[in-house]
């Protein structure tokens, strides 16, 4: 049996029922679908990184920073034949920031969001449960709220104590220093 060969002029008929156009435009669509969403992807971390970009540092987004002044630090006390005033003053200075720290976290994380709660709407416009969609939205500020203001009540708590210790008035007690004409101003004026 001898094979036959086809001739080069003889070509195949070329049946075309559009199937492979139909295929390329299923294709061409998908494929522009994904580029949409990558492109819209793409825009959306641009944007993110604009604004992060000219941030200044926030105290409450990284704690950690390196803080160029010439500001003093009771950390390490100076050597002195006054023991208890050292640790005294040591206390007090590290009280006193933390209350600074604290109220720039009062001004920077809590006042807008709750000076600004509910504005802009009017009750009018308000659609059926957007009002119980907002307080869930706002449960979690609430509840860093209740965490800062325990933070706030430990910390006056301890200027209280230390400064009840400071000033002790009883007569028979010993007297741990003598504080009868020391004025702890500062302690007071950071409440302000």
């Amino acid at each position: 049996m001898a094979v036959e060969t086809i001739a080069p002029d003889w070509e195949f008929d070329r049946f075309d029922d559009g199937s492979q156009k139909i295929h390329t435009e299923v294709q061409l669509k998908s494929y522009s679908r994904f580029l949409e969403e990558y492109t819209s992807q793409l825009k959306g971390i641009e944007e993110a990184l604009d604004d992060s970009i000219g941030d200044v540092w926030d105290f409450t987004l990284d704690p950690i920073a390196l803080k160029v002044s010439g500001s003093e630090t009771a950390s390490p006390a100076p050597a002195s034949a006054a023991e208890v005033l050292n640790k005294v003053i040591t206390v007090y200075a590290a009280l006193c920031s933390e209350v600074k720290k604290l109220k720039y976290e009062a001004e920077t994380k809590f006042y807008n969001g709750l000076l600004f709660y509910g504005e802009g709407v009017s009750e009018s416009s308000v659609v059926e449960g957007e009002s119980q969609i907002q307080m869930g939205r706002f449960i979690s500020f609430l509840q860093e709220l209740s965490c800062f203001v325990s933070r706030c009540y430990e910390v006056v708590v301890s200027i209280v104590h230390q400064l009840a210790a400071v000033y002790n008035s009883n007569k028979v007690a010993p007297k741990v220093i003598e504080t009868s004409g020391v004025h702890f101003q500062v302690s007071f004026q950071i409440f302000v």
